[in-house]
């Protein structure tokens, strides 16, 4: 095979690998611009609540309105692990320290959730 005849059909295989690609990422690229015009015309999903979750204190970040909890299983939302969620109120915080077991509600629609009730956990 001649050189010039390798070098056409590889351009030939780039051309069409090229707009084979270009053809399919533009056609994912309408479909999700018509998901997101759906997704702002739907009318706003209700705010979910979580009431009673058991958890642990492990710092409270009054400058930046953040409580950081160890925290159970949120059926529906999350698996236990250890994270800061903003606080509705600074009042909330007030007296709690680091290692108080407390009980919590959290409230929003995730992922933008807010603790809106805190309390020390009974003994």
């Amino acid at each position: 095979m001649r050189a010039w005849h390798f070098i056409a059909v590889v351009n030939l295989a780039l051309v069409i690998g090229i707009a084979a690609g270009y053809f399919y990422w533009g056609r994912q690229a309408e479909r999700l611009s018509v998901e997101l015009q759906a997704a702002r015309k739907a009318p706003p999903r209700p705010e979910r609540e979580w009431t009673q979750v058991a958890g642990v204190v492990r710092g409270v970040m009054p400058e930046i309105g953040v409580m950081v909890l160890s925290h159970a299983d949120m059926p529906g939302y999350m698996r236990p692990m250890t994270m800061g969620f903003k606080v509705a109120s600074a009042q909330l915080y007030e007296g709690l320290e680091v290692g108080d077991e407390v009980r919590f509600t959290l409230r929003g629609n995730p992922p933008r959730v807010s603790i809106v009730a805190v309390e020390r956990a009974p003994p």
